[in-house]
């Protein structure tokens, strides 16, 4: 850990709208520390960072109303850590894309987290039943492996994947399109935060407490998405979503992608398969991930060995097989099945309470 004061310099920075990864680099490289930088004349500042006259400029306007001694005080209150690039816990797998951030703020303790090899989950805000299903068992199926998922917890297939790690006793990281103070106080998501706070999880974001989210900020939260992860899994996206900017982040990063294969006349299905068409691998299940890095499968097998489903009952059997992670109604499945609806309902009854089928409303089921 870098020593106080030098962080509370490199905080003040972190203050400046005007100073991103490249003009931290810049400062860093040209002074002996940031202390040195931010008590410097504008003039030694230009030609110690070849930064532009007119950026230095900004620089020095925003920093005459910053406090480093006030500002520091605040921060620590906050609960939150600072790692900058120069920090022995930055993590390694991050400092090799193009433009890594050089300040990471972190809500959690377990900072080793970092290092640890990750997987990111992307996907649709919107997701479908089939989206949920598909994240919940591969998340589950790579939990035994050790494997940290990595995602932006946002609604949908994000939040998905975090809350299925924490139930399977995986690790998982938040990374953020805004301060981490930001979210603090939205009861949703902050009960999230609590719960993966609480399981040695961590919280992450590259702009300081109180910075707002824009459409600027969350294609840059993709990159440390991804480039903290070995690969990027997508499981459910439109055409123009979010969740592919972090794929070409990924292939940028020379990161392995991944795509969970989708129904062709599902709009959250056209880009993993249009990713697929591109050279993506297709996902069936954890093992596709896991055999990718090398990593043992024998804890999947074991993981999957006492899910085997042997139903002696031919009808239960019937209704079971005829089920998948597209939703049916009652009346789809008599018709598939040759039964009357009656008997499905309480077929269905029966699997519900076995835990092998779900009703996710409206009367419609799948496969859980």
């Amino acid at each position: 850990m870098e020593n106080k004061n030098e962080l509370k310099y490199i905080y003040a920075f972190s203050l400046i709208p005007s100073v991103g990864p490249s003009t931290f680099r810049k400062i860093s490289t040209g002074f002996t520390n940031f202390e040195v930088a931010w008590k410097s004349t504008p003039l030694e500042f230009t030609q110690k960072t070849k930064l532009r006259e007119n950026l230095v400029q900004k620089i020095f306007t925003a920093k005459a109303k910053i406090d480093p001694e006030q500002g520091w005080r605040k921060f620590e209150n906050t609960g939150l850590s600072l790692i900058s690039f120069n920090d022995k816990n930055y993590p390694s797998q991050l400092k090799e894309v193009k433009t890594p951030p050089f300040v990471l703020f972190c809500l959690g303790s377990n900072l080793k987290l970092l290092q640890e090899k990750q997987l990111a989950i992307v996907g649709a805000r919107k997701n479908s039943p089939y989206g949920q299903m598909a994240t919940e068992k591969i998340v589950t199926e790579i939990a035994p492996s050790g494997l940290v998922i990595t995602s932006g917890l946002a609604y949908g297939i994000d939040q998905i994947a975090h809350r299925t790690a924490l139930k399977s006793n995986a690790k998982t990281i938040a990374v953020l399109g805004s301060g981490i103070n930001e979210v603090l106080n939205r009861p949703p998501i902050k009960n999230l935060i609590d719960e993966i706070i609480s399981k040695d999880g961590l919280i992450i974001s590259e702009y300081p407490p109180r910075y707002p989210s824009s459409r600027f900020t969350f294609p840059a939260r993709n990159r440390i998405v991804s480039g903290l992860s070995l690969g990027t899994l997508v499981v459910e996206a439109g055409e123009k979503s979010g969740a592919l900017i972090t794929t070409r982040c990924a292939l940028e990063q020379n990161r392995e992608v991944f795509a969970v294969p989708g129904n062709i006349f599902s709009p959250t299905s056209i880009g993993p398969n249009n990713l697929i068409k591109q050279g993506a691998q297709p996902i069936n299940s954890a093992n596709d991930i896991l055999e990718t890095f090398n990593f043992a499968t024998n804890a999947l097998a074991k993981n999957n060995n006492h899910k085997k489903i042997s139903l002696t009952d031919e009808t239960e059997n019937k209704v079971y097989s005829a089920l998948s992670f597209d939703p049916l109604v009652i009346d789809q499945l008599a018709k598939k099945c040759t039964l009357d609806t009656a008997t499905i309902s309480t077929t269905l009854s029966m699997l519900e309470l076995r835990g092998l089928v779900q009703n996710i409303g409206g009367g419609r089921f799948v496969k859980k």
